[in-house]
């Protein structure tokens, strides 16, 4: 083999090669880079340039644009929803502070109907006792009827049995 063949050989693949890698960047290009899109001094960037196409073939812009408006509207949802969320515990709040006054005045009803129903008993207790008081006064005072119209139909004493007046007037 001729080593002067093989040296320059070998020099043109190692310069090929290292011409074929190219040192990747260490970071992506932004969107609104000025050389993005360019290729030497014209410019190529536009709506349907290499730049804007993905893995699938689909925009990645429209993508991205999409993506967003998805995550703007469920934000806004998020945001109602907290808002919703928040009525619904101030009303929840409201609700019970009216459920224990409901239960506080039941509770004060319900004793003052015990109590009435107390002095109701007591006072039924009293009418029932005047009125036995009542029909034993009217009964006394129906036997002292009986006696005195049994004291009136009994007959009178025979007059043989008063003692006799002396004739002729005074003794």
């Amino acid at each position: 083999m001729n080593l002067g063949r093989l040296l320059p050989l070998s020099l043109s693949l190692c310069v090929l090669f290292t011409a074929c890698k190219s040192t990747p960047l260490g970071y992506e290009p932004k969107p609104e880079d000025p050389l993005d899109g360019y290729k030497g001094t014209l410019q190529e960037a536009g709506a349907n340039t290499e730049v804007d196409w993905g893995p699938k073939q689909e925009y990645l812009l429209s993508g991205y644009t999409t993506l967003r408006d998805q995550h703007d509207k469920l934000q806004k949802e998020f945001k109602a929803m907290q808002e919703e969320n928040a009525n619904l515990k101030l009303r929840l709040t409201g609700e019970g502070d009216t459920l224990a006054r409901e239960r506080t005045l039941r509770a004060q009803a319900e004793a003052e109907v015990v109590s009435l129903q107390g002095k109701r008993r007591e006072l039924e207790a009293r009418l029932l006792s005047v009125g036995i008081e009542k029909a034993k006064l009217e009964q006394a005072a129906l036997l002292a009827k009986i006696a005195d119209l049994q004291r009136a139909l009994e007959p009178a004493p025979a007059p043989t049995d008063m003692p006799a007046a002396p004739p002729g007037g005074r003794q």
